[in-house]
């Protein structure tokens, strides 16, 4: 009697175990798929590199990269001579897109009136500002190099 409950007992085990057992064979385009959203697309591996920065390690390269472009651009708006006949004293947001080919492009903002009526040329002096910046080697994500979006924020001080 107990080896024939024993018997059965194994019988059931193995009927209800068999799916366990049998391998199955993944998707491939599932499991990319699945890989692909674990990708946190708004973070890159390596953040833009100036060569002024390749000593730097560490979180200190994103922090060395975003100096670099305010000390560049902040000396070339101070070159330039600019009249006004009120203050100004205000914070723009300037939205840069750094290419997976290194180009530094400024895209598109509103400039704030106050800033548009007493200097009417102010895109185009950012702009220069920003052709003069020095060579970037771009963005790498998983070792590719990617497009990348910063917000760069400027303060406009002017007596």
């Amino acid at each position: 009697m107990i080896k024939r409950f024993y018997y059965i007992s194994v019988l059931i085990f193995t009927l209800f175990s068999c799916d366990n057992l049998v391998l199955k064979k993944e998707n491939q385009e599932q499991v990319l798929k699945d890989k692909w959203n674990e990708i946190d697309k708004n973070q890159v591996d390596e953040p833009p590199l100036f060569d002024a920065c390749k000593h730097v390690s560490g979180e200190e390269i994103e922090r060395c990269f975003h100096n670099t472009i305010n000390e560049q651009i902040g000396n070339y708006l101070q070159d330039q001579t600019i009249k006004v006949k009120e203050p100004i004293n205000d914070t723009i947001w300037v939205p840069l897109l750094i290419t997976k080919n290194g180009d530094i492009i400024l895209e598109d903002f509103l400039v704030p009136d106050i800033i548009t009526s007493q200097i009417p040329d102010f895109k185009n002096i950012l702009e220069e500002s920003i052709d003069n910046l020095p060579d970037v080697e771009p963005a790498h994500t998983r070792s590719t190099p990617v497009n990348t979006r910063y917000k760069l924020p400027l303060v406009i001080s002017i007596n």
